[in-house]
């Protein structure tokens, strides 16, 4: 009895040993145990990530197939054989491996993987995209990697058609691929905004942020066409009307991330109300500007514009309070690339109500985008230039200037 219980203690000692070393040590692990299955599966990755794809793999075919009997109900022993037989180039025992580790466990990552490449090969982009789901489900850490792909591989009518029904039915890592393919990074922002435009038009369109992510990237490389295209065609149905030059020039919806929309960044010394509300002209809409007796620099209002070559006429509808604007409060209107000013259309100061003011200006040839700015001509913060009082901006527009 004495001699059965210290070899009780010493196999107990052996196997909890080996687990603390096998992911540290995994082979030390091994001879500690042989049937330490979290052991092997970590030494014979790593093993296989050491060898090249020709290299004799007979050793760790032995140790795989010796703990399939101890490990029946393991998916990523099956697994690990089935990357065996595709290195020895048997490729239909591989896949019967790999298909077996699925309907043991169908989030086994690296079977799940091989099981898309092969329907991918196969062209069955229906069973693609439905591994694709369980894939990001439960390892939505690959979404990025595998986004780099996803414009080539769903480039065809019959796979992209696929791929947007399942994106449309809203699944949990809908707003993670989305960014990666619309990311700095993204290989192909083409095949981003088709997605958003085409979602645009079914029953789960692109949220603000969704849209903001692309637009910025496109901003990024200069596409500015696309860019401009990819925000009038995902416009959500109340905002179409307040498309024209100007985006919602009367200012009756809140600001968003998107460009060619108003952005606002509240600053010291002015608060910026968009729309101003109830009570500061029509319900719900104008632009209000609040100063609290502080030196201002920066307003926090923007919208990139995008106005081809011409002559244009901005017009200004406001009214003011008590307005004293020691160092001026312009719309300033430059180019994009380049720096140029454009125009410079100053609000004048003291009380009035609904006045409107308007300014002529020209696009030169060489500025494909514009940014609408809304600031002062203080450069430094000054207490003896502090800004009171009010303004109300009923509406802003851009019209092509009559010939």
């Amino acid at each position: 009895m004495y001699l059965i219980a210290c070899t009780a203690i010493c196999a107990t000692l052996l196997i909890a040993s080996s687990h603390h070393l096998e992911n540290d040590d995994p082979q030390l692990a091994l001879t500690l145990y042989p049937l330490n299955a979290q052991a092997l599966v970590t030494y014979t990755i790593a093993e296989l990530g050491r060898r090249d794809n020709d290299a004799p793999l007979q050793d760790l075919e032995g140790r795989v197939r010796a703990a399939i009997p101890f490990n029946a109900g393991d998916a990523r022993v099956y697994s690990l054989l089935g990357e065996i037989l595709r290195r020895r180039k048997d490729g239909d025992a591989a896949y019967a491996m790999f298909d077996h580790a699925l309907v043991l466990s169908e989030t086994e990552i690296h079977a799940l993987q091989w099981a898309i490449q092969r329907a991918i090969d196969a062209g069955d982009y229906a069973q693609a995209v439905k591994r694709l789901d369980v894939l990001f489900r439960r390892w939505p850490e690959r979404i990025g990697p595998i986004a780099r792909a996803i414009p080539s591989i769903f480039s065809k009518p019959v796979g992209y058609t696929v791929l947007l029904d399942q994106i449309e039915a809203d699944p949990p890592w809908r707003p993670a691929l989305l960014s990666e393919l619309s990311g700095d990074t993204g290989q192909d922002l083409g095949f981003a905004a088709q997605l958003l435009q085409d979602l645009a038009m079914g029953s789960s369109p692109p949220v603000s942020s969704e849209t903001a992510g692309l637009l910025a990237s496109l901003f990024k490389r200069k596409q500015y066409d696309l860019a401009y295209r990819t925000f009038l065609l995902t416009l959500a149905p109340r905002e179409r009307e307040l498309s024209g030059y100007v985006f919602d020039g009367a200012f009756r919806q809140g600001p968003s991330e998107r460009r060619f929309d108003w952005a606002v960044r509240q600053q010291p010394g002015v608060v910026v109300t968009l729309p101003a509300g109830a009570g500061a002209g029509s319900p719900g809409e104008g632009l209000s500007l609040e100063f609290n007796d502080m030196p201002v620099m920066q307003v926090g209002l923007e919208q990139y514009l995008l106005l081809p070559p011409g002559a244009y006429e901005f017009e200004i509808a406001a009214s003011a309070a008590a307005a004293d604007l020691p160092r001026s409060l312009l719309w300033n209107l430059d180019c994009v690339d380049r720096n140029q000013p454009v125009l410079r259309a100053e609000v004048p100061d003291g009380d009035y109500r609904g006045r409107i003011f308007r300014y002529g200006f020209t696009i030169p040839d060489n500025c494909p985008a514009q940014l609408l700015t809304l600031r002062t001509l203080a450069i430094a913060e000054s207490w003896s230039s502090r800004y009171n009082g009010r303004i109300l901006f009923h509406h802003i527009s851009i019209v092509a200037a009559q010939t």
